[in-house]
């Protein structure tokens, strides 16, 4: 029989021996090795913070952007949606920095929210039973709504949401703003409050049965996405929304904030082709915020459906309305037309240059 004194010097021994190979290893290192690792090392650092300097320079750009854009906003958004009424749709968990920040911009622009629809998680729920619960108070209130229905359920994963979300669309959004008389409205809302699939708030109301009727809609997605994959049910079904919200509507955007438009989004979803609204990707930002607004007014004056914001890299931009010209006699600094400065040489002012300067809006 083995003695437990053999095991223990043997463990020592072998933890001795790789002790002094280490030991040997590391003195007959060759100088030139330890010095091309040393560089390779100081490179990597020096790499490192040149990344992190560029990093910083980088959001200081993007929050200069942002305060430029915000102090911007009232020039940027005046009068786009004068006389326009607009009503947020929002999915569970929805970025309140979107809600938020839309709705000050809908002021800016001339317009009015409306109120706030919030859809909840048991809309998006792909089981058939609510599947066929949804098409089911569907089918019930398409009457009150106005909607014809095809008399077969929309085929796919998402028909009950898709007929459910054109009943609804009918109740809260019109295109003349006049929409149905407030008892069919508060009718068809209330079937599907009381079923657990929405809520709705309004800006002088804490519990109010029914919204004023809109003209436009903003549909805000969740601020985290529901999963990796853009096909996902509740992605189909937020797009049904939109789109349905957009044909009962003058216009309608879906407006997600930055990380909640990233993969698996409904936002992404739409932009890799599988629906026809405009989408903003950055709503949670006063950039984003702004494209928002100057979206529903690019749709509300012919412009087909688009994708704005940081991924596409693309922005609307209606130009403001041009200043009238000044005249020779509105003011002492008025520009002199080119005709006259050539005969006008002596009396120009010190630094007027020949060129034919105009004036905003003046043509040759």
């Amino acid at each position: 029989m083995i003695d437990f004194r053999y095991h223990l010097v043997s463990i020592i021994a072998v933890f001795l021996a790789l002790a002094i190979g280490l030991a040997i290893g590391a003195n007959l290192l060759p100088q030139a090795t330890e010095a091309a690792l040393q560089q390779l090392a100081n490179r990597v650092t020096g790499e490192n913070n040149r990344l992190t300097k560029q990093n910083n320079t980088l959001k200081q750009q993007i929050s200069a952007d942002q305060a430029f854009a915000q102090a911007g906003a009232s020039r940027l958004l005046g009068h786009l949606l004068t006389g326009q009424t607009v009503v947020l749709i929002t999915a569970p968990n929805a970025d309140s920095q979107v809600i938020t920040g839309v709705t000050a911009a809908v002021k800016q622009a001339g317009g009015t929210v409306t109120g706030q629809m919030s859809l909840q998680a048991k809309f998006f729920d792909a089981a058939e039973s609510t599947e066929q619960n949804l098409i089911q108070v569907a089918q019930a209130q398409a009457p009150n709504a106005g909607v014809a229905l095809p008399t077969q359920p929309v085929a796919g994963p998402v028909g009950g949401q898709q007929e459910a979300a054109q009943v609804i669309a009918a109740a809260v959004v019109d295109k003349n703003g006049v929409g149905l008389t407030s008892a069919q409205s508060q009718a068809v809302l209330s079937a599907f409050g009381q079923q657990g699939y929405l809520t709705i708030s309004t800006p002088t109301n804490s519990s109010p049965s029914t919204l004023p009727a809109a003209t436009m809609a903003v549909v805000v997605a969740s601020a985290t996405p529901p999963t990796t994959n853009d096909s996902s049910p509740a992605n189909q079904a937020l797009i049904a929304v939109a789109e349905q919200f957009q044909a009962a509507s003058h216009r309608t955007v879906l407006a997600g904030s930055l990380t909640g438009s990233g993969p698996g989004s409904a936002v992404d979803a739409v932009v890799s082709g599988a629906g026809k609204v405009s989408t903003i990707d950055n709503a949670d930002q006063p950039s984003g915020e702004i494209m928002t607004v100057q979206a529903l007014y690019e749709l509300l004056t012919g412009h087909a459906p688009a994708s704005y914001g940081v991924g596409p890299g693309t922005a609307p931009s209606p130009a403001p309305a041009p200043s009238s010209s000044p005249t020779a006699s509105s003011s002492p600094t008025t520009t002199t037309s080119h005709s006259t400065t050539k005969n006008s040489k002596q009396s120009k002012s010190p630094g007027t240059k020949n060129s034919g300067t105009k004036s905003p809006g003046t043509k040759n």
